[in-house]
């Protein structure tokens, strides 16, 4: 792998029903430098022309990993892609949303058509079956529930997200156990390339306040989710194996394959 290759992932929000200013965005950039893989950026973003500004600050090709429905043409149901995250990681208890045409969060103002037409007009080409990579820049979508039970061995989803099942407590502890795992699994005893501690690395991993919550909470679940986003592209970029979840043309999902369905 060469040095300037950069490797991003984006935590992509959905965008607003009404088309007003989404949630933010996690991304993340990890990049070789002498032969290590550091996190040299993180910030939390709005829209997708500043995601994709973001990426193009720097120079050099780009692999980005995006966790987001990116190609959707089925009119109700679920995509072949979630149907077959529910089919193989069912026993991992990982679900997936539905994504169709007809959902209010998939029409005008979704980001995830609007981020896939703007890479490719930057000449990203969308990776959904392995003969698509290539030099040049890349991106595909992902999905870190799978990708988790993947790289960290779990026998089960880490709750760190809000709902009726994680309120605040829980998302604090399910965050820094994904912190954990993530300083094991990535720097530690990883499965592929080893990423390296740094002081920005640190300062995202360190066990937060115990008062943290809100908007502050969310941010640094999107952080986090960016990371993961971000290492499972310098997974695919370093050529190591990896299942293509759904249909070409339809919507596939990226997700690493380190043997825990065989």
């Amino acid at each position: 792998m060469v040095d300037t290759l950069r490797l991003i992932g984006s935590d992509l929000a959905w965008g607003k029903l009404d088309g007003g200013e989404p949630a933010g965005s996690g991304c993340a950039e990890l990049v070789w430098r002498n032969g290590r893989l550091e996190l040299t950026r993180l910030c939390s973003l709005g829209r997708v022309k500043e995601i994709v500004d973001w990426i193009e600050d720097e120079p050099g090709d780009w692999v980005v990993a995006i966790d987001a429905p990116l190609r959707i043409t089925n009119p109700k149901g679920s995509r072949e892609a979630e149907k077959q995250v529910r089919k193989y990681y069912k026993k991992f208890k990982v679900g997936a949303h539905s994504s169709n045409t007809t959902r209010q969060q998939f029409k005008e103002h979704y980001q995830g058509r609007q981020i896939l037409e703007q890479l490719e007009a930057r000449g990203g080409t969308l990776v959904e079956k392995r003969e698509h990579l290539s030099d040049g820049p890349l991106f595909f979508e992902t999905y870190p529930h799978p990708a988790m039970v993947e790289l960290f061995e779990l026998d089960g989803i880490i709750r760190y997200k809000s709902g009726k099942k994680c309120h605040v407590c829980c998302q604090r502890k399910g965050q820094q156990r994904l912190a954990d795992k993530i300083g094991e699994h990535f720097c530690e005893e990883p499965k592929g390339p080893r990423l390296c501690r740094n002081k920005l690395l640190d300062n995202l991993l360190r066990e937060p306040d115990e008062a943290l919550h809100g908007k502050a909470l969310k941010t640094r679940e999107d952080l986090l989710d960016a990371v993961v986003c971000a290492y499972i592209a310098a997974w695919v970029a370093e050529g190591l194996p990896w299942h293509p979840l759904g249909k070409e043309k339809e919507g596939v999902i990226v997700v690493p394959n380190a043997g825990r369905l065989s």
